[in-house]
Protein backbone atom coordinates (compact mmCIF):
# COMPACT_ATOMS: atom_id res chain seq x y z
CA UNK A 1 0.00 0.00 0.00
CA UNK A 2 1.76 3.25 -1.17
CA UNK A 3 0.41 7.08 0.30
CA UNK A 4 2.02 10.50 -0.13
CA UNK A 5 3.44 11.03 3.28
CA UNK A 6 3.63 14.47 1.48
CA UNK A 7 0.23 15.11 1.73
CA UNK A 8 -0.12 14.66 6.02
CA UNK A 9 3.19 17.16 5.86
CA UNK A 10 1.08 19.26 4.18
CA UNK A 11 -2.26 18.71 6.18
CA UNK A 12 -0.29 19.25 9.15
CA UNK A 13 1.07 22.69 8.10
CA UNK A 14 4.46 21.51 8.74
CA UNK A 15 6.11 20.98 5.57
CA UNK A 16 9.07 23.28 4.56
CA UNK A 17 11.21 22.92 1.46
CA UNK A 18 14.49 21.05 1.83
CA UNK A 19 17.28 20.86 -0.24
CA UNK A 20 18.20 16.75 1.49
CA UNK A 21 18.37 14.26 -1.56
CA UNK A 22 14.90 13.20 -0.06
CA UNK A 23 12.86 16.22 0.60
CA UNK A 24 10.35 14.44 3.29
CA UNK A 25 12.91 12.95 4.86
CA UNK A 26 14.79 15.35 5.41
CA UNK A 27 12.12 17.67 7.15
CA UNK A 28 11.22 14.37 9.15
CA UNK A 29 14.76 14.26 10.37
CA UNK A 30 14.31 17.88 11.65
CA UNK A 31 11.05 17.58 13.93
CA UNK A 32 11.20 17.14 17.35
CA UNK A 33 10.13 14.03 18.45
CA UNK A 34 7.10 14.82 19.41
CA UNK A 35 6.03 16.23 16.44
CA UNK A 36 7.41 13.22 14.46
CA UNK A 37 5.29 10.64 16.84
CA UNK A 38 2.18 12.90 15.72
CA UNK A 39 3.09 13.16 11.88
CA UNK A 40 3.83 9.15 11.77
CA UNK A 41 0.63 8.48 14.10
CA UNK A 42 -1.64 10.59 11.20
CA UNK A 43 0.06 8.55 8.74
CA UNK A 44 -0.74 5.66 9.96
CA UNK A 45 -4.23 6.18 10.71
CA UNK A 46 -4.96 7.63 7.55
CA UNK A 47 -3.31 4.23 5.61
CA UNK A 48 -5.84 2.50 7.83
CA UNK A 49 -3.56 0.90 10.30
CA UNK A 50 -5.02 0.93 13.91
CA UNK A 51 -2.52 3.36 15.70
CA UNK A 52 -4.33 5.64 18.37
CA UNK A 53 -0.71 6.84 19.07
CA UNK A 54 3.10 6.26 18.48
CA UNK A 55 5.50 6.31 21.20
CA UNK A 56 8.42 5.79 19.45
CA UNK A 57 10.09 6.13 16.43
CA UNK A 58 13.60 4.93 14.64
CA UNK A 59 15.54 5.75 11.37
CA UNK A 60 16.64 2.70 10.59
CA UNK A 61 18.53 3.71 7.91
CA UNK A 62 18.53 4.08 3.90
CA UNK A 63 18.52 2.40 0.59
CA UNK A 64 21.08 3.47 -2.31
CA UNK A 65 18.43 5.12 -3.79
CA UNK A 66 17.93 7.84 -1.03
CA UNK A 67 14.60 6.17 0.47
CA UNK A 68 14.30 6.33 4.17
CA UNK A 69 13.31 3.59 6.83
CA UNK A 70 11.80 4.73 9.50
CA UNK A 71 10.36 2.29 12.38
CA UNK A 72 7.49 3.25 14.45
CA UNK A 73 5.99 1.36 17.90
CA UNK A 74 2.42 2.13 18.46
CA UNK A 75 0.60 2.56 22.72
CA UNK A 76 -0.88 -0.52 21.95
CA UNK A 77 2.74 -2.35 20.92
CA UNK A 78 2.46 -2.56 17.46
CA UNK A 79 5.46 -1.77 15.30
CA UNK A 80 5.61 -0.70 11.84
CA UNK A 81 8.41 0.10 9.25
CA UNK A 82 7.70 2.67 6.93
CA UNK A 83 9.46 3.15 3.69
CA UNK A 84 9.38 6.87 2.30
CA UNK A 85 10.72 6.88 -0.84
CA UNK A 86 12.91 10.08 -2.80
CA UNK A 87 10.23 10.83 -4.94
CA UNK A 88 8.60 14.00 -5.60
CA UNK A 89 5.43 12.89 -4.03
CA UNK A 90 7.16 12.15 -0.48
CA UNK A 91 5.72 8.19 -1.46
CA UNK A 92 5.43 5.87 1.73
CA UNK A 93 4.75 2.03 2.16
CA UNK A 94 3.91 0.37 5.42
CA UNK A 95 4.59 -3.40 6.62
CA UNK A 96 4.68 -4.94 9.82
CA UNK A 97 7.35 -5.33 12.16
CA UNK A 98 6.04 -8.54 12.51
CA UNK A 99 5.38 -9.16 8.64
CA UNK A 100 9.44 -8.22 8.26
CA UNK A 101 10.74 -10.90 10.52
CA UNK A 102 8.38 -13.51 9.36
CA UNK A 103 9.12 -13.23 5.69
CA UNK A 104 13.67 -13.00 7.14
CA UNK A 105 13.73 -9.73 5.66
CA UNK A 106 15.10 -8.02 8.89
CA UNK A 107 14.34 -6.78 12.11
CA UNK A 108 12.92 -3.43 13.28
CA UNK A 109 14.71 -0.93 15.40
CA UNK A 110 18.37 -1.91 14.14
CA UNK A 111 20.66 0.08 12.54
CA UNK A 112 20.46 -1.04 8.55
CA UNK A 113 23.66 0.31 6.67
CA UNK A 114 23.49 0.56 2.91
CA UNK A 115 24.84 -1.73 0.29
Amino acid sequence: MVHALIVVLLLGGIWIQEASANPAHGRILQMTAGDRNTLFAKFLQGSGQRCDSVTRTFFQGSTKSDDAIWNVTCRDGQMFAVLIYNDAKGSAKIISCATLKAINAGDCFNKVLRE
